[in-house]
């Protein structure tokens, strides 16, 4: 992805308060009041991101910008999975790795299960995208990672409701016989998640770990052979 000026501009700002107070004018002051008013009306997301918005979108830029800077660095999580996901990172955005992870997570007493494609999931921190992920707030533990209707197959218990998305990395078959089959797109390589398989495909390994913040979680390592 190539970065524009624009984007670029928002890595100026020391804090978000500094960006907020770039965003006064006196046609602004003029309309809306004081400095005290306006601020706050930009803390809502009026014509201005909000923090939340900010802090992603900076870290999103951070990131793009320089590929050796990672949303887990300088973060040691304790619980397990966030470990091997945290390890998994780096050789995922490089395309080296590509991990597909299933998990089971219990919300108020609602099953949520699903697919992840990680390294599109880390993609995907837009503020303005459904379903982005705050990665560095779930390396800290601070919020949950869980499957949502955007990932590679998501299910939800109570409502029913179930979604299968194609993304860049998979295609998603069916078999009679093998069931589901994520066809890795550089490779065209076959990963098969069903539990009791002999072989998980080529270049592929499973993991399941013990988590304390999930019910389940079983991580699927393929090892990309690109055709370039």
């Amino acid at each position: 992805m190539k970065l524009t000026e624009q984007d670029l501009h928002l890595l100026e700002f020391a804090s978000y308060d500094d960006y907020l107070n770039s965003l006064i004018d006196g046609k602004s002051l003029q309309y809306f009041g004081n400095r005290e008013n306006l601020i706050s009306l930009y803390r809502t997301g009026y014509r201005a991101l909000t923090k939340e918005a900010f802090d992603a979108q900076r870290t999103f830029l951070e990131v793009t910008k320089d590929p050796n800077t990672l949303f887990s660095r300088h973060i040691a999580p304790k619980d397990r999975f966030l470990q091997e996901i945290a390890k998994r990172e780096r050789p995922n955005r490089l395309g080296l790795l590509s991990t597909i992870i299933y998990m089971r997570y219990v919300k108020k007493a609602t099953e949520i299960s699903g697919y992840i494609d990680y390294e599109e999931a880390l993609r995907r921190v837009h503020q303005d995208q459904q379903y982005s992920n705050d990665w560095r707030a779930i390396f800290a533990e601070e919020k949950v990672l869980y499957p949502t209707p955007a990932d590679l197959l998501y299910y939800n218990a109570k409502t029913g409701r179930s979604t299968r998305n194609n993304t860049r990395n998979y295609q998603i078959l069916c078999d009679p016989a093998r069931g589901i089959i994520f066809r890795n797109m550089y490779d065209r390589k076959d990963i098969y998640p069903d539990p009791v398989a002999r072989s998980y495909g080529t270049n592929t390994s499973r993991i399941e770990l013990a988590s304390d913040l999930y019910e389940q979680v079983v991580l699927y390592d393929h090892v990309v052979r690109k055709n370039y």
